[in-house]
């Protein structure tokens, strides 16, 4: 959806990081990003990552929210409540994150630092 309305409950600092981290990693990241429920609610949530986690990419809400998985994931996309260490951009372990969520796009545009190296 286009022209997301951010409110209160948006975590700033978490669109910022994701925001960086497109940047510097060249992946693809729409933040924030809404979408429209079956019941026709607009949600917003702090990023979608595109190509990692599923073929819709991943859809972020937060963890201090409890935020809901059920509406993203009948979207069709993965889903992932993220922490507070997801507040500022730290090149490794937004690396890793994206290794553990698996890339989904084509293959001839994997970035070069993709290993797809699971955390456990």
């Amino acid at each position: 959806m286009e022209n997301p309305r951010i409110d209160s409950s948006t975590d700033q600092e978490i669109v910022k990081a994701w925001l960086v981290a497109a940047k510097d990693l060249g992946i693809r990241v729409t933040a924030p990003f809404s979408i429209i429920t079956e019941s026709g609610d607009v949600e917003t949530y702090e990023a979608l990552i595109h190509d990692f986690g599923r073929q819709k990419g991943t859809l972020t809400g937060r963890m201090e929210r409890d935020d809901p998985t059920e509406t993203r994931s009948k979207a069709g996309y993965f889903v992932s409540n993220l922490s507070d260490s997801y507040r500022k951009y730290d090149r490794e372990f937004f690396i890793a994150t994206l290794n553990d969520w698996q890339w989904f796009g084509d293959k001839d545009q994997c970035p070069a630092w993709y290993t797809g190296k699971p955390w456990s």
